[in-house]
């Protein structure tokens, strides 16, 4: 067996042993002046776990005048193609997009997922709020402003009050990438996902689920009346 490392997997989402199927280093230099030159690395390995069997490639690569301070030595930045997944998109997602849902929610949901593999908490943010208020639309109508589409969004009984209220501060979000700069950080990012999917399961998957349930409950029996 050829050489075997460590590195992340996004089908078996953790660390696992790959084995290098292909490795490629490309060294470059180039001198400024008699007395000042630069020079840096692009290594390459293609990797393949040895669990799921899954294909990526690893690209590092360093600069010479990009040091760590506190080492003096050249910083190695590492990318993964597909990238690591931040966030794995939960078990019933399938379930869902087979399902007749609005075309419009559908894409907001995959391209969320898509934004926080690609290291964009903002327009996951901005995505999150989109997708609920179109999740709401769907179901109630366009109240005319996001918070007057929570109420009545909770008054029809799609939510809970408890669940109102998370959702004010994913408003408080949205708001803040959009307009001041705020950068959600993945722990931040994580608690909206998992409000944003909670809702998500509860309207559309659950209730298949249990319209599915229901259909082979055979009906209950009565009883003949006597005499």
């Amino acid at each position: 067996m050829d050489k075997v490392i460590w590195e992340h997997c996004n089908h078996c989402s953790g660390k696992k042993k790959h084995e290098v199927l292909y490795h490629k280093e490309i060294k470059w230099s180039e001198n400024l002046s008699e007395d000042f030159s630069i020079d840096g690395s692009n290594i390459y390995d293609l990797l393949q776990c040895l669990g799921c069997e899954s294909v990526q490639l690893r690209h590092q690569s360093w600069f010479s005048e990009d040091c760590d301070p506190r080492t003096g030595r050249p910083e190695v930045t590492i990318r993964q193609y597909p990238p690591p997944t931040f966030r794995p998109s939960p078990s019933w997602l399938s379930d869902l997009l087979l399902s007749n849902i609005d075309e419009s929610i559908e894409g907001f949901i995959l391209e969320i997922y898509i934004a926080l593999q690609n290291n964009a908490p903002r327009l996951a943010v901005l995505g999150i709020r989109a997708l609920l208020e179109t999740i709401m639309i769907d179901k109630i109508g366009d109240q005319g402003t996001f918070v007057e589409n929570v109420n009545v969004f909770e008054k029809e009984g799609f939510i809970s009050k408890k669940q109102k209220e998370v959702l004010e501060p994913i408003l408080e979000a949205g708001h803040a990438a959009m307009h001041r700069g705020y950068k959600p950080n993945k722990n931040e990012v994580a608690r909206l996902m998992d409000v944003t999917e909670n809702i998500i399961e509860t309207i559309y998957v659950n209730e298949q689920r249990i319209k599915g349930l229901s259909d082979k409950i055979p009906p209950k029996k009565r009883r003949a009346k006597k005499g």
